[in-house]
């Protein structure tokens, strides 16, 4: 018996450059280009505050400056991409609703997120019956020939896979078949 081929849905998509579930990286990066602001900061203080000239104070003035500017980032980033998240997932289980017609299959934006790190699927019931999954399909871009030291967008795309399910389908073509090819069912239709 042939095995059911699955059929996808896509119900939303979106790219890595609009949510990536790592929200802190690239923080040491970061965090080293801050230090080299904060330095030529401190530099320019000095003029006006002695203090500065220390070695020890410029060092805690550039540590604090670099840290306090990194964290806000990582926070802003986390921020946006929680909002987004919220967003995908009230689409998400709008969709899902639609088709099951029963809220307590809803995921919250944890199990969301968790789907989408993870990859993988989540089952849905349709009146009981089994055959469509909330599956994640990811899909990278090729890197730009022109530009060496690009990462690479990758595009994530949720989808409904349905997969008639095994039993009662192979039988009920069969009979669709027999029926539509008899000769007595033919003449009896006209």
């Amino acid at each position: 018996m042939p095995t059911p081929r699955s059929e996808n849905r896509e119900i939303c998509s979106f790219t890595s450059k609009e949510w990536t579930g790592r929200p802190a990286d690239g923080a040491g990066a970061m965090f080293g280009g801050l230090s080299i602001i904060g330095f030529v900061l401190c530099l320019i203080l000095m003029i006006f505050a002695p203090g500065l000239r220390d070695v020890g104070a410029t060092i805690v003035f550039v540590g604090i400056f670099a840290a306090t500017f990194t964290v806000l980032a990582i926070l802003g980033t986390n921020s946006r991409e929680r909002a987004f998240l919220q967003q995908l997932t009230g689409t998400v289980n709008e969709v899902m609703l639609e088709l099951t017609a029963d809220r307590t299959t809803q995921l919250s934006p944890d199990e969301l997120r968790s789907l989408l790190v993870e990859g993988g699927s989540h089952p849905l019931l349709v009146n009981g019956v089994s055959g469509l999954r909330l599956k994640v399909v990811r899909a990278q871009l090729p890197k730009q020939s022109n530009k060496p030291n690009t990462e690479a967008v990758t595009t994530t795309r949720i989808v409904i896979a349905a997969t008639p399910p095994d039993y009662g389908i192979g039988s009920f073509d069969r009979l669709l078949e027999t029926a539509t090819t008899d000769p007595g069912f033919n003449s009896a239709a006209s």
